[in-house]
């Protein structure tokens, strides 16, 4: 019997979690289509994965979930910012994580996030943007190695032992994730949207 039928975290999480994914995944299902819509993306992400690091980095993680917080993602976040002259969010409240089945739940939605940007790679191109020039977070992020860091997010999520307690705390979180998201994204919409 392999880990995954032993303890179905990603199942579970999935249920959890199904009616956010989908509501989030809409705003972005017909991919990006134009200038006004990569800024929303571009914005809302970067106000979601910034807040995410912050809280990852402050943090007291055991080995397992510590070795998987990443801080480049937000710099290159910043850096497609700067090429398309766009100033950042103000900051959110912090996302709380208070354990590594917190730790866990968030970097559900992050890893996760890098297989949807894999989908948004060639609409950036289509609109004139590649590494260095205002899609460093999409080709890095969504890159060729987003299906193996999936499967290997996968492969530690399986191989943890939480607690009822710790079990909950981990759904919570992933659910604070998708919230905190679609949070960023609708305050990127607004940034962006043209006043009339």
């Amino acid at each position: 019997m392999t880990a995954a039928a032993d303890n179905g975290y990603r199942d579970r999480l999935r249920g959890a979690t199904g009616s956010a994914h989908v509501r989030l995944d809409a705003r972005f299902a017909l991919g990006i289509r134009n200038t006004v819509h990569y800024r929303t993306y571009l914005l809302g992400m970067h106000a979601f994965v910034a807040n995410a690091e912050r809280a990852l980095a402050d943090a007291k993680l055991g080995p397992t979930w510590g070795a998987w917080r990443d801080p480049a993602r937000a710099s290159w976040l910043v850096e497609d910012l700067a090429v398309l002259s766009l100033d950042a969010l103000p900051e959110s409240p912090r996302i709380a994580i208070d354990s590594d089945a917190d730790a866990a739940g968030l970097l559900y939605v992050i890893e996760g996030s890098a297989l949807g940007a894999t989908q948004l790679v060639g609409d950036a191109q289509a609109l004139g943007h590649g590494p260095g020039t205002g899609a460093t977070f999409l080709f890095r992020h969504g890159g060729l190695g987003a299906g193996k860091r999936w499967r290997a997010f996968v492969a530690a999520l399986e191989r943890a032992d939480f607690d009822g307690a710790g079990e909950r705390s981990m759904l919570e979180s992933a659910a604070r994730a998708f919230a905190s998201a679609e949070h960023e994204f609708h305050r990127a919409e607004l940034a962006c949207t043209p006043l009339t």
